[in-house]
């Protein structure tokens, strides 16, 4: 009766440290990007020199939208299409003084890499490819999104965590993977007009 009471027991011992362990090293994967404790700021800045520093936090409670999108990169590799959460650029720009005609937006990122979006590619006017064929097709409204989720979970390092600039819509097409920058820490909106006489 005893070897059998110490049997059950170290039974349930090893269920319970399988149990724990399971729970340890699933539960970041269960993290919503809305529960993560990221130390991560985003400096914004507006054409006419207004600065806002947000916070991932921050970021992360403003309104924000799922669409569709993925990318290729140059030598061809394709990357998704995912479902992704983010805020819309144009609604970050907006907290400086948005963005006109006029104007361009500067996006950089912590390990140098930046892009230059115009205005009417912020607000959609880049060419779409279709997974597969890789063809040209036309698309319905696009809009950049600073996202910070992507197929339901939190962004991984290798992804851009902790925010990442993506090119989506409501279809499943792709765009050209410079356009996607990685761990976006600098978004500046830039006057093309010349200066006010």
């Amino acid at each position: 009766m005893a070897k059998r009471s110490s049997r059950l027991t170290l039974i349930i011992v090893g269920a319970a440290c399988v149990a724990a362990a399971c729970l340890f090293y699933f539960q970041p994967w269960q993290l919503t990007a809305s529960q993560e404790n990221i130390d991560w700021e985003v400096t914004v800045t507006g054409s006419r020199g207004e600065q806002k520093s947000l916070s991932y936090q921050e970021i992360v409670a403003m309104p924000s939208r799922e669409a569709q999108g993925g990318y290729f990169t140059t030598v061809g590799v394709v990357y998704g299409p995912y479902s992704v959460r983010g805020v819309a650029v144009e609604d970050i720009c907006k907290l400086v003084g948005g963005i006109t005609p006029s104007d361009a937006v500067y996006v950089s990122a912590e390990d140098g890499y930046s892009m230059v979006f115009d205005y009417e590619q912020i607000n959609g006017d880049l060419d779409t490819y279709q997974p597969g064929t890789m063809s040209v097709v036309p698309h319905e409204e696009l809009e950049l999104l600073l996202i910070f989720e992507q197929d339901g979970k939190p962004l991984t390092h290798a992804d851009g965590k902790p925010l990442r600039l993506a090119v989506v819509g409501n279809a499943d097409l792709l765009t050209e993977g410079h356009w996607w920058v990685k761990w976006v820490e600098r978004i500046e909106v830039i006057s093309l007009a010349g200066p006010e006489n």
